[in-house]
């Protein structure tokens, strides 16, 4: 099977330049020995919502995810973020009651108000206390709102971050 060498289309004749496998202006086959297929589009399968199924006293809930079946995912929520300050760019680490406070950097003493909202990018990470182990883990932010993993003991956990001041 070669490759369409360009020239005219045999359906419009407008000029379609080689290697293409359809006319750009008439969608017609350029080469007689492609055939058009149509892929089968699969059934629509709604996902379960995610909901808390059982409370724990940490304020934790257990759910089910959503990417594997039967798989119990311990959902918690950051006990504080890794900030960088607007002073000297610096990581701050921030305990999740201050998150709506005025702060001060311990490096450059640059007093701020945090506003996640505003400053989402600031954040560089959070960080949360493994359930299962206790050890301490940080987390990305485009890991955030995801199913992890803790490092240290593999326990399944989804981190619900959503910075706002309300």
């Amino acid at each position: 099977m070669a490759a369409w060498p360009g020239g005219n289309c045999p359906d419009c004749g407008d000029f379609m330049p080689p290697n293409l496998i359809t006319c750009q202006t008439c969608r017609a086959m350029l080469n007689p020995d492609l055939k058009v297929s149509f892929v089968d589009v699969p059934d629509f399968i709604p996902l379960k919502e995610i909901e808390p199924d059982e409370l724990e006293d940490s304020g934790s809930a257990i759910i089910e995810s959503p990417e594997k079946v039967g798989l119990q995912v311990l959902l918690i929520e950051p006990k504080g973020i890794f900030y960088r300050c607007p002073g000297c760019n610096e990581e701050l680490k921030v305990p999740g009651q201050f998150l709506k406070s005025n702060v001060q950097c311990n490096r450059c003493s640059h007093s701020f108000r945090m506003n996640l909202k505003e400053n989402f990018d600031r954040i560089a990470a959070t960080y949360v206390d493994c359930p299962y182990c206790k050890n301490r883990i940080r987390s990305s932010v485009e890991m955030n709102n995801c199913n992890v993993q803790c490092v240290h003991c593999q326990g399944a956990l989804h981190i619900k971050f959503k910075p706002n001041n309300d």
